[in-house]
């Protein structure tokens, strides 16, 4: 049976994935307006050919250590995320990789401490565990509005 294909990407030296489809592009980091009171894991705005997209830390949103400052070396991956264009910054991408079902584990074999709303699950590829991530349910209703306030 097929696989799915996910975008990988890294944060602190931990693995993420994202189903390919939900990506529209990756950018070289570049300068982020920054807005003035919006929500902590909100760094700014891009403009991107014309469009202001919202960007988002995802280690401030996983309660990662956050990078002292973002440099040329980081990326910002732009998904959509409940029918919304969002730029999100991570370390870089590294990979696409085809998850089949017998390298996926579910949410349901994680510890009970960890957050599974927006998990869909863990996968295993070569000598790494990928955190699959569901962009659905990344953000809540109050951060998707916050973002839409951007």
């Amino acid at each position: 049976m097929a696989g799915t294909q996910y975008v990988v990407f890294s944060i602190n030296q931990q693995f993420f994935g994202i189903e390919i489809f939900k990506i529209k592009e990756v950018l070289s980091y570049r300068k982020i307006t920054p807005l003035p009171q919006a929500g902590g894991f909100i760094k700014g705005i891009i403009n991107l050919r014309g469009a202001v997209i919202p960007v988002f830390d995802l280690r401030e949103k996983f309660n990662m250590p956050t990078a002292a400052e973002f440099t040329q070396f980081h990326v910002i991956i732009v998904i959509e995320i409940s029918g919304r264009i969002m730029g999100v910054i991570v370390d870089d991408v590294s990979d696409v990789v085809e998850i089949s079902p017998e390298e996926f584990q579910t949410t349901d074999d994680l510890p009970s401490n960890v957050q599974r709303e927006y998990l869909k699950g863990v996968g295993k590829k070569d000598d790494k565990m990928i955190i699959l991530l569901d962009m659905d349910y990344l953000l809540s209703s109050e951060e998707l509005e916050l973002a839409d306030a951007t």
